[in-house]
């Protein structure tokens, strides 16, 4: 090589021959009758009938990756093009991001019109159906208008059996969303992303340019800004084939968008249920309360993405902070105090007063040197949030507190 004038540019040697190399035949005539063969079971098919042979089971597996790759025939595809205004294409992709110091799972929903190469993504600390019409009825908000059908997957938080052909077996509540927008739904094929290729793409698009390098802020509504923000900004620096850039293909689009109805549907799930003994319903592993006065009575539980409303009868009596992890108490103070008037002596083991700021445990303290009655009258004092707010009640008890008056 150091005598020659010119670097090579090809091997002049043949390739070096492999063991398994006088076996070929044999391996591809078992692949063809039976392609999901093992390595392992060729092996032993192997060493049946060639008792000496001896291969390391690495390159076996190798091998036999190879020969069922060469039996794999290369599909090929049709190309489409998307009528501005028809298409919008769902997916969920997943990543890990840093909330409020803490590293989370999260779960994004990406929307993209194939048409005009514009994306739509919101990410949710989990994947639940009322994520998906959330996203779904927020993507349309962004990109202004409806379309006149959309394409999702199988996902089992819309679809609950996969019938023959295009048929599917929808759940209801996401029918209801989807009637209420005048949408028809295209469900690909099984195992058939490809389908659509926009919106999978948009998917490794948001994970390249929204979370890589890890993104970080202080609650999932600041990092949902910061995504919009980012989209807003590369709409400029996207081009189409036809030159024109992302934000002219979307101002384009929009026209031909049909409009966005008064009144958008509610992206929530709705359950009954039951409410127990301590004023508390129970939804996904989570206790909620509600006023202590409809204690034995039934309600209905709207979740939706970040919140959850309980209502009796007509009208709505509750309203809390959506909790994921199974097992927490969402419980509102207010719910509890008028029962605690009654049973003051339970005020000091009250499990939603358990998370009171520490002022309210010191005016408890300083109470009890000053009237036999201290716990009815600490209730009394927690009564005052029914008019004031949390932050004013503690800012008086602390100057009571200062001044020797509690």
């Amino acid at each position: 090589m150091l005598g020659e004038a010119a670097a090579r540019t090809g091997r002049r040697s043949p390739l070096r021959g492999r063991r398994l190399d006088a076996h070929r035949p044999a391996i591809i005539a078992w692949l063809e009758k039976e392609p999901s063969l093992t390595a392992k079971r060729i092996g032993a098919l192997l060493r049946g009938t060639h008792p000496g042979l001896v291969v390391r089971p690495r390159a076996l597996r190798e091998y036999v990756a190879q020969a069922k790759a060469s039996l794999r025939t290369r599909e090929a595809f049709v190309h489409r093009t998307h009528p501005p205004g028809a298409t919008l294409e769902v997916d969920f992709g997943q990543t890990y991001l840093v909330i409020a110091g803490q590293l989370r799972r999260g779960h994004y929903l990406v929307a993209a019109l194939p048409a005009s190469n514009a994306y739509f993504v919101k990410i949710y600390p989990f994947e639940r159906l009322e994520c998906l019409l959330d996203g779904i009825v927020c993507a349309f908000r962004y990109f202004g208008g409806l379309t006149r059908r959309f394409v999702l997957d199988n996902t089992s938080l819309a679809v609950r059996e996969v019938l023959r052909g295009p048929e599917r077996d929808e759940n209801r509540a996401f029918q209801a969303c989807r009637g209420e927008l005048a949408l028809h739904a295209d469900f690909c094929a099984p195992r058939k992303g490809w389908e659509k290729g926009s919106v999978e793409g948009g998917v490794g698009y948001a994970r390249d340019n929204c979370f890589r390098p890890r993104m970080e802020a202080a609650s999932w509504e600041a990092a949902n800004e910061q995504i919009l923000h980012t989209l807003d900004a590369d709409l400029d620096t996207r081009q189409l084939p036809d030159g024109r850039t992302a934000r002219q293909a979307l101002a384009e689009e929009r026209a031909l968008l049909r409009p966005l109805p008064i009144h958008l549907p509610e992206a929530c799930r709705t359950h009954p249920r039951g409410i127990d003994k301590f004023g508390h319903v129970t939804v996904d592993g989570v206790r909620y309360s509600v006023p202590i006065e409809h204690a034995y009575g039934s309600a209905i539980v709207r979740l939706y993405h970040d919140r959850v409303a309980v209502a009796v009868g007509a009208d709505v009596v509750a309203s809390h902070v959506r909790a994921w992890k199974p097992g927490a108490n969402v419980l509102d103070p207010l719910h509890i105090l008028s029962l605690l008037l009654r049973k003051h002596r339970a005020a000091g083991e009250a499990t939603a007063l358990l998370n009171l700021p520490p002022v309210f445990e010191r005016l408890r303290a300083a109470l009890r040197d000053e009237t036999r009655r201290s716990d009815r009258e600490w209730i009394e004092v927690l009564q005052l949030m029914h008019h004031h707010t949390l932050e004013e009640v503690a800012q008086a008890a602390e100057l009571a507190i200062d001044k020797g008056s509690p």
